[in-house]
């Protein structure tokens, strides 16, 4: 069986087991989130002496790649293998927190300055790092380039990045960042002139808005339906933001839908909501983010409708 060797101590890979299990069975802690090659928590690096297979390196930066960072849930080495831990000069970004504000009773607006905004682009995610180390993923709901900083929505839980963000962080503060990672964006260089169809729940509808912004700034021709649904009334956010930017777009329509209301909100599930609007899936680009489980859902039923699977974008959020 393969050894790896980090931090001057070897451990012994199982059959089929993964360089961030191998670490975690023998009580290292190191840094991770998804486990499931998303968050880009694990992000970890060999000599370049180790050859890293492409496949672990899925969805990070060329320039990552290109110094041997991959990540360690996605790394099956079936040879001995070297490891080093990430340099924050090479894969992080210093951010400073701006402002924090509620936007809902679950959903917190995190604004970050930095100094370079031309590589965040509008709808991808960013990883942050509080300064106790903690890493946790969330899209960006803006243009930064344009705004002049980058907006994150965090849905408030018991967890630990939640925790610090509500009870500790303050304007002011220093985190780092890694991205931008993803592949639901807006990206249109021949000018297309198709619909685009974005569907999402909770703070799904953060990378959603920033794409919206990202087409209409870019002068998009074709018809733009957002979709926005949650459990009850109180899920909704965004509203007057929608609201004004279908009235300054001719081509901009705002949905939403939820399953309990209190006569605010149209009541229904949100793949029939989808299905409503799937009037020509032929010339439709349909983007779908928020709970694993309903972007997969809704995926599934857009592809049966007669949504090709090359013109549906999609990040889950884990």
């Amino acid at each position: 069986m393969p050894i790896i060797t980090y931090d001057n101590n070897q451990y012994l890979l199982q059959d089929n087991e993964s360089i961030l299990s191998c670490l975690k069975r023998n009580g290292v802690e190191y840094p991770s989130s998804c486990q499931a090659g998303i968050c880009q928590s694990c992000l970890i690096k060999a000599p370049i002496a180790n050859r890293v297979d492409a496949s672990w390196q899925n969805g990070i930066q060329d320039t990552l790649k290109a110094q041997n960072y991959f990540l360690a849930c996605l790394a099956k080495p079936i040879v001995d293998f070297h490891l080093e831990s990430p340099n924050a000069a090479e894969c992080e970004t210093v951010a400073k927190i701006l402002e924090i504000k509620a936007l809902t009773y679950n959903v917190l607006a995190v604004y970050l300055s930095v100094a370079d905004l031309t590589k965040w682009i509008p709808g991808q995610y960013i990883s942050i790092i509080n300064p106790a180390g903690i890493i946790r993923s969330y899209s960006i709901a803006n243009l930064p380039v344009t705004d002049g900083y980058i907006e994150l929505h965090i849905k408030l839980c018991s967890g630990l990045m939640t925790s610090w963000l509500k009870e500790h962080a303050k304007v002011g503060d220093s985190l780092n960042i890694r991205g931008p990672m993803g592949q639901c964006f807006y990206f249109n260089p021949k000018r297309l002139n198709y619909a685009m169809l974005l569907i999402g729940t909770g703070t799904g509808l953060a990378p959603l808005v920033a794409i919206v912004r990202s087409a209409l700034s870019q002068d998009h021709q074709g018809e733009i339906t957002l979709i926005h649904g949650g459990r009850t009334d109180q899920d909704l956010y965004y509203l007057s933001e929608l609201k004004a930017l279908s009235l300054a777009h001719p081509n901009f329509h705002y949905e939403n839908c939820v399953l309990k209301s209190e006569g605010l909100f149209s009541e229904m599930p949100i793949d029939k909501k989808m299905l409503l609007w799937l009037k020509d899936p032929s010339n439709l680009h349909l983007y779908v983010c928020g709970p694993k489980e309903t972007t997969s859902t809704l995926k599934t039923k857009a592809f049966l409708a007669g949504v090709p699977s090359s013109k549906i974008l999609s990040d889950a959020f884990l």
